[in-house]
């Protein structure tokens, strides 16, 4: 027996995954055939779709007719997505999307060119399809065009630096609490939400880092100094409760070390807010056993930390030795750690 289908097998035992999905674990095909299935199903998926919208636009100019074929569209996608085969469940993602393009265009039209009706309402539809049987690949995407709507709608500093450390602490707090969530029946549901949360965590943190740069068209209030504090001052409230948080098991002097350390390092790269924001993450991403976006973390640091040392807020000397300061900072808490290690063993 493979180690997948012994893994399996213990997880029906266990009742976390159900007969089918056991059988979904055991059957999967390799990732090269899963390549080439999904790419010849959006192929085919678009030529449908495209033979089916393209005489629709051009001879029905009717937004009723066109709220009914995203309808259609949509039942199509929820239908194809209960067969198991990929090729099908790629088809049916690609359905689903052009369902729900479709169904915000006709209620653009309906609301007479209102653009934000259709932003609202994509949310809403994200939020009814989670609990479909659509596949992860349709919910993250789905969540991800959802949140740009959403964000589109904010147009003040201070409102969109409040929603950035929402939205961190509430992926912060997912990742550390992953082995509870992970067995629940809806536990794919909540991974779309987290990798969706913790992505606009992580660009909005550096769009606050880079605040000045990025309104220069004045598409926020002008409350850009007052926004920029509020990250610095959220960021380092999130990594400070993220550390007190992991190091729940440690001593008493080598907890109190170690929050004192992370005081230390907040007060140092306070004009770096996404170094600090995207921090925590790595250390909840670590934590959740989550390479891969222990390593998007890891670039988002890297971003962060060039932003910072070649902006003009600050002279280079004064940015050199805050991050000297750092250094030694992250380096004694490792130091303290490794000691800490030692004592276990």
């Amino acid at each position: 027996m493979s180690v997948k289908s012994a893994l399996a097998a213990v997880l029906q035992q266990q009742g976390i995954v159900t007969s089918q999905q056991a059988a979904q674990l055991t059957n999967s095909s390799p990732w090269w055939l899963q390549l080439l299935l999904g790419l010849a199903a959006w192929i085919a998926s678009l030529l449908i779709i495209s033979s089916f919208l393209g005489p629709l636009l051009a001879l029905a100019d009717n937004p009723l007719l066109q709220l009914l074929a995203a309808v259609m569209l949509l039942a199509a996608s929820l239908w194809l997505a209960t067969k198991a085969h990929d090729f099908v469940q790629q088809m049916s993602v690609a359905i689903a999307l052009a369902g729900q393009g479709l169904l915000l265009y006709a209620l653009y039209e309906l609301s007479g060119q209102n653009d934000q009706v259709p932003r609202y309402a994509c949310a809403l539809v994200t939020l009814i399809l989670l609990a479909s049987p659509l596949n992860q690949l349709h919910q993250r995407v789905s969540l991800a065009i959802a949140a740009v709507c959403l964000l589109s709608l904010v147009q003040s500093a201070v409102l969109l630096a409040v929603l950035s450390a929402l939205l961190c602490a509430l992926s912060v707090w997912l990742w550390c609490n992953r082995p509870r969530w992970a067995v629940l029946s809806y536990a794919g549901r909540i991974k779309s939400l987290l990798e969706i949360a913790t992505l606009s965590a992580l660009a909005l943190s550096l769009l606050g880092q880079c605040l000045l740069l990025f309104d220069s068209s004045h598409w926020l209030d002008h409350k850009l100094t007052l926004a920029q504090a509020l990250y610095s001052a959220l960021s380092s409230v999130i990594l400070l409760s993220t550390v007190f948080w992991l190091s729940k098991l440690a001593t008493v002097p080598s907890r109190l070390a170690l929050l004192s350390l992370t005081a230390v390092l907040c007060i140092l790269l306070y004009p770096a807010s996404a170094l600090l924001a995207s921090t925590a993450l790595l250390l909840a991403c670590f934590y959740g056993c989550s390479r891969r976006w222990a390593v998007l973390c890891l670039l988002s640091m890297l971003f962060a930390l060039s932003q910072f040392y070649y902006s003009l807020q600050l002279n280079l000397l004064h940015k050199s030795g805050l991050l000297a300061l750092s250094g030694l900072a992250v380096l004694a808490a490792w130091l303290l750690l490794k000691r800490y290690q030692r004592r276990l063993v």
